[in-house]
């Protein structure tokens, strides 16, 4: 969410990525439990929203 909030694509991308973490299942869980318990047009939603949303373009 911070990489994202920062627009740090490139480093987002690569800790998702490189670093694996995108194929874990466990953290698109925590992505979608955190959505679900942000307030709607919070800045904390919108980013962990951002960051669900690059799933698909990334290949996950």
């Amino acid at each position: 969410m911070l990489l994202f909030a920062a627009g740090r694509s490139d480093a987002l991308k690569s800790f998702l990525v490189t670093d694996g973490v995108g194929q874990d299942a466990a953290f698109w869980r925590l992505a979608q439990a955190l959505s679900a318990l942000y307030a709607p047009g919070s800045e904390e939603k919108r980013w962990v929203d951002g960051v669900h949303g690059r799933r698909k373009g990334l290949g996950f």
